[in-house]
């Protein structure tokens, strides 16, 4: 098997993280996220942040396609995440003869854990295209300790299925930055169609690839041009998920917002209202809470809308508990020591990258801002990589000593205080 090679941004030599130990943390990632989704069931918190897991649930009753036109449950997730509905009807085809001795329904979680842990793995060669070896480890770690990609890995959701080929796309694009060639640029494409066709506004990151080629090659068309033709999968995508849907859907939904993406949007901005509150609200949620749990207490639960629950946007919570108040310390230390960076052409050179991952989280916040600010945790995964990159890349040429040990620490913390928030949380209506 080929290690994985890792640019070691001090010494300029090649580093190798060995398969067996990635296989190793990625299967450890598995069975903490598998094993947690027996606690979510327990405790009854499947349903917290407003994810859908009832409809779901329906997976687990097999025979997928066969009830894709009478099943309401299965017909709204297929109109907006049908790559999740194929993926599910083939892993429970495929675990059908372990029923004997697994529940179902634990056999269809399992499929979202390994999923969540496949990311993991991808996520850490992501951060390997541009830190040295140990950081790129760590910061792997961090990504998949994070509350929102542990929890969507633990639920039978889509989201943690967007997150996983959102961090894909990045992966593969880092990998082929400075080694542009066609066949890149056509594999980069069809993840992009997967990425859109699961979920349209995976769309978005598209921005990644034109922000940095537009500030590193100028306004050229020459070099803009394949940026256009690989920006054509998401129109593509919208088509064929229009088309399936009219082929295998029921031609009318009870409720308005599982009609098709454009009515769906309307109907939830119609919805929203905007002022300086949820403006806070929603990038104190979207930023922070997504990382790390604030405290182990969730409110605003409705058991007659099957809602869950959601944490006060208050950002001061977090030193309310000694674990998250020692996160949130670190975490500002870390972000002090990205502007205290070493002087040199690496760090101009990581410029154009910064600014092209800011430019997609910039795009898809103000988005789901404008499209439901009060669900921020259900599309927070897929930008959670970039967010962790955003800190991680300038983090790595500061000066500041025992960057490893600091980055250790910060993962060990995350592990405590997220895997508390499940066996301990409390909710409230």
């Amino acid at each position: 098997m080929k290690q994985t090679e890792i640019a070691d941004s001090h010494t300029g030599a090649r580093a190798a993280i060995h398969p067996l130990l990635l296989l190793l943390i990625c299967g450890g990632a598995f069975a903490l996220y598998w094993y947690t989704s027996f606690v979510v069931v327990e405790r009854k918190i499947s349903a917290l942040f407003g994810a859908d897991t009832w409809f779901y649930t329906e997976f687990a009753k097999g025979d997928i396609f066969g009830r894709l036109a009478s099943d309401y449950h299965i017909d709204r997730v297929f109109r907006f995440h049908p790559v999740t509905v194929a993926l599910a009807a083939g892993w429970m085809k495929i675990t059908e003869p372990l029923t004997a001795w697994i529940a179902p329904l634990h056999l269809l979680r399992a499929m979202f854990a390994l999923v969540g842990a496949a990311g993991v793995w991808i996520a850490i060669t992501a951060f390997a295209s541009v830190l040295p070896r140990a950081q790129a480890l760590l910061w792997g770690l961090i990504y998949a300790f994070s509350l929102n990609i542990w929890y969507f890995s633990s639920i039978e959701e889509s989201k943690i299925i967007s997150a996983t080929l959102a961090v894909l796309y990045i992966a593969y694009y880092l990998r082929m930055r400075d080694r542009w060639t066609p066949r890149g640029a056509l594999t980069l494409t069809a993840i992009l169609l997967v990425a859109c066709l699961n979920e349209i506004v995976a769309a978005f990151i598209v921005a990644i690839p034109a922000v940095d080629t537009l500030l590193r090659r100028g306004f050229n068309f020459r070099e803009l041009r394949w940026i256009f033709a690989h920006a054509l999968a998401a129109p593509t995508a919208y088509l064929l998920i229009e088309l399936l849907t009219h082929l295998f859907t029921q031609p009318t939904t009870p409720h308005p917002e599982g009609t098709n993406h454009l009515r769906t949007l309307i109907w939830y901005v119609q919805q929203n209202s905007y002022n300086f509150a949820v403006i806070y609200a929603y990038l104190v949620r979207w930023i922070f809470f997504s990382i790390a749990a604030p405290v182990p207490n969730v409110y605003f639960a409705n058991p007659e809308f099957k809602y869950g629950g959601d944490f006060h946007p208050a950002l001061l919570s977090y030193f309310y508990e000694p674990v998250s108040g020692a996160i949130a310390i670190l975490a500002i230390a870390i972000f002090i020591a990205c502007f205290w960076r070493r002087a040199g052409s690496e760090v101009r050179a990581q410029t154009s990258l910064l600014l092209s991952l800011a430019a997609y989280a910039i795009v898809r916040a103000i988005f789901f801002l404008l499209f439901i600010p009060k669900e921020y945790f259900l599309y927070g995964p897929s930008v959670t990589l970039t967010h962790l990159l955003l800190l991680a890349i300038p983090f790595s040429q500061s000066r500041i000593p025992g960057k490893v040990y600091i980055l250790a620490v910060l993962a060990t913390l995350l592990l405590i205080n997220n895997g508390m928030f499940w066996l301990t949380v409390k909710v409230h209506e």
